[in-house]
C-alpha cells in the first residue's frame, strides 16, 4: 500500500504565464503528507523550472523539435511507467493532447484535464485542430476541471464536453503573498510623484489583453487627470507598436513599459487602480492578485472575470473594445477617493473567502479522494 499518491503536472512550458505561475503556486501548497507531485514539460524549460526545484519538486522537460512532435507521447509514456504515477493532469492544449494519450497508454488510474481558459472562434487557438482534437482526448478524462463557469460553458459549447465530465475550480492566490503592503520606497523607484495616480496592467503584451483600448482611453484620462501615470507590466510580440501609439498620441511621460518583473505583488501595491482590458479569459490570475492587494479593478466583462469582479461591488465591469467606457470608469474612480477605497477593501474580502489558494488546494485534493476511491482500491486515501 502506498504511503502517498504520486501526481504528474504535465504542461506545455515553464514560462511565466498565468496557468503556468498558478500551477507553480498550487504545487507549493499541496499537502506533501498526501501526495507526491511532479512536474513535466513537453515543449521548453524556462524560469519557472528552478522554483520548482527549489520546492524539492521532481522537474523533466521533454523538448520538441517540431511545433507538434508525436514521438513525446511515448517518451512522457516511458516516463509515467518508470515514475509509479498513480494522477496525471494536463495543463493546457498541447499538453493536454500528449499528456492524455501518454497516460492512456501508460495505463494510469485517473487522468484530469486542468482547463485555464476559452478562446473566440477565429483565434489561433480556436481552429478544427483544437475542436478536433479535445473532441477526442476528452474520452480519455475521468475529469476535466474548468478554472471558471465562463470557461465550462466555453468547453460545453466549443468543444462539445459533456457537463458531466466538467467540474469548477476557481484559481486561487496566496493571501500572504499577495497583501496589502504601504511602498512609497517602491513609487519612487519607479518615478511615480506622490501626487500622481497610478494606473496598470500587468499582462503579456499580446492581441488577447487589449492595451490599445487603454491606451486610446487613456488620451482623455490625462486631459483631465494629466498626473496619472500608467504602469505597463510584460513583454510581449506587441511591445513595439504599443509603445510607438503612446508616442504619437503624446503619452511618453504618462506611460511606464516595465517588462517581466518578479516583484508583482509590490508592483501591484504602487498602483491606485488595476486594469485589465482582455477581449477574452478563463479567470485572470493577475486580478485576484490585485483583489488580494486590496486594489479595485477596471476589467471588461468577459468569460471568468465577472465572478471574481463583481461589478460596483469589487471593481468596475465595462465590455470589451471600449476605450470610452474604460476612460468613464477610470476617471470616476478618481474623482471619488472614497469608492476606490470602498472597492479596494471588498476585492480584499472576496478574496479570502472565495479564491485563496489554500481553499483552491483543498478543492482538487477532494476531487483527487472521490476519484481514487472509484478506482483504485489499492492506493492509500
Amino acid at each position: 500500500m502506498k504511503d502517498k499518491v504520486d501526481i504528474l503536472f504535465i504542461i506545455n512550458g515553464l514560462g511565466i504565464g498565468g496557468a503556468e505561475r498558478n500551477l507553480y503556486e498550487y504545487v507549493k501548497h499541496l499537502d506533501r503528507r498526501r501526495y507526491h507531485p511532479r512536474v513535466c514539460s513537453v515543449g521548453q524549460g524556462g524560469p519557472l523550472k528552478e522554483d520548482f526545484e527549489k520546492l524539492d519538486v521532481e522537474v523533466v522537460v521533454f523538448p520538441k523539435k517540431h511545433k507538434f512532435d508525436f514521438t513525446l507521447i511515448y517518451k512522457v509514456a516511458r516516463y509515467i511507467r518508470k515514475s509509479k504515477v498513480d494522477i496525471v493532469v494536463t495543463i493546457l492544449f498541447y499538453a493536454d493532447v500528449i499528456g492524455s494519450i501518454a497516460a492512456k497508454l501508460a495505463k494510469v488510474p485517473i487522468i484530469i484535464c486542468w482547463a485555464a481558459g476559452s478562446t473566440p472562434r477565429g483565434s489561433k487557438n480556436s481552429g478544427l485542430r483544437h475542436i478536433y482534437s479535445y473532441r477526442i482526448i476528452r474520452y480519455f478524462f475521468d475529469k476535466i476541471v474548468s478554472v471558471s463557469e465562463g470557461t465550462r460553458r466555453f468547453l460545453i459549447k466549443e468543444r462539445n464536453i459533456p457537463p458531466n465530465l466538467l467540474t469548477v475550480i476557481h484559481y486561487g492566490v496566496d493571501v500572504e503573498k499577495y497583501k496589502i503592503m504601504n511602498l512609497d520606497q517602491k513609487r519612487r523607484e519607479l518615478g511615480v510623484d506622490g501626487r500622481d495616480f497610478v494606473i496598470g496592467v500587468v499582462a503579456r503584451l499580446t492581441k488577447q489583453k487589449g492595451h490599445i483600448y487603454l491606451i486610446e482611453a487613456a488620451k482623455e484620462i490625462v486631459k483631465k487627470y494629466p498626473n496619472t501615470k500608467f504602469l505597463l507590466v510584460g513583454d510581449g510580440p506587441l511591445r513595439v507598436m504599443l509603445e510607438k501609439k503612446v508616442a504619437e498620441y503624446n503619452l511618453r511621460d504618462n506611460f511606464i513599459f516595465l517588462g517581466f518583473r518578479d516583484d508583482v505583488n509590490q508592483l501591484l501595491n504602487v498602483m491606485d487602480i488595476f486594469v485589465l482590458p482582455s477581449l477574452w479569459e478563463g479567470l485572470p490570475n493577475v486580478i485576484l492578485e490585485a483583489m488580494a492587494c486590496g486594489k479595485p479593478v477596471v476589467a471588461t466583462a468577459v468569460d471568468g472575470t465577472p465572478e471574481a469582479v463583481i461589478d460596483n461591488e469589487t471593481g468596475i465591469l465595462v465590455p470589451p473594445k471600449d476605450p470610452q467606457a474604460l476612460e468613464e470608469a477610470i476617471v470616476g474612480l478618481l474623482s471619488n477617493s472614497s469608492e476606490m477605497r470602498r472597492l479596494g477593501e471588498n476585492s480584499r474580502k472576496r478574496i479570502e473567502e472565495f479564491f485563496s489558494i489554500n481553499y483552491q488546494a483543498s478543492r482538487f485534493e477532494e476531487l483527487y479522494t472521490q476519484l481514487l476511491r472509484k478506482k483504485v482500491s489499492r492506493i492509500y486515501v
